[in-house]
């Protein structure tokens, strides 16, 4: 009894679902790597504060979940994607296209090099500034965001967000900005981490 009530209490909680969004890329690059702030091919670097994401994908059980494919894509640091139905007028940067994959390792580990994305308007309401992800296991596949930290009024005003968090009542729940670490990042000296596991059902 006491050891099925401690094995439930080690379970992890699944990652929250979040919406797709409008600005999925309608075509991918042919090359791609894990360093996003630069482009294969260009000597050019992204415009913008650069950051290391990285995270394991795990299931409700701790275990990792190797070989899953993590797709992420975002605004640039002006707050625009690569997306033809984004009438944003932000600038585009020539050295971001704000897309990449990678498939996790034997600690189901991931890792990118990349930038914080800005903010930008959705209609009559601004969209906090986030990084989607969209990640396939074994078994499960999951869509979701991982938001960078802001002001509280900010995200009180994100429509999209407050869907996504169904309308739930009280602080913004922590886990959807990751563990950030100032001049943590191992890939870019002075740059900031953030560390933002993934947790599916069965992997």
């Amino acid at each position: 009894m006491c050891s099925s009530i401690a094995k439930a209490a080690e379970r992890l909680h699944e990652t929250r679902p979040m919406v797709l969004g409008p600005f999925y890329p309608a075509s991918h690059p042919q090359q791609v790597s894990a360093d996003l702030t630069r482009l294969i091919g260009r000597s050019g670097r992204a415009l913008g504060e650069v950051v290391e994401l990285t995270g394991r994908v795990l299931t409700v059980d701790s275990k990792p979940v190797v070989g899953a494919r993590v797709e992420i894509w975002q605004a640039n640091a002006a707050g625009r994607y690569v997306h033809s139905g984004d009438d944003n007028p932000a600038p585009l940067d020539p050295n971001f296209t704000g897309y990449s994959y990678q498939t996790t390792d034997e600690q189901g580990r991931y890792r990118f090099l990349t930038i914080k994305p800005g903010a930008y308007p959705a209609g009559d309401y601004i969209r906090s500034p986030h990084i989607h992800l969209d990640v396939e296991g074994k078994v499960d596949r999951l869509i979701t965001q991982l938001y960078i930290p802001a002001d509280a009024k900010m995200l009180a005003q994100d429509r999209t967000l407050q869907h996504d968090l169904w309308q739930e009542q009280g602080p913004v729940p922590r886990v959807i900005f990751g563990n950030w670490t100032r001049g943590g990042s191992t890939l870019e000296k002075g740059a900031a981490s953030c560390e933002f596991d993934i947790v599916l059902s069965d992997g």
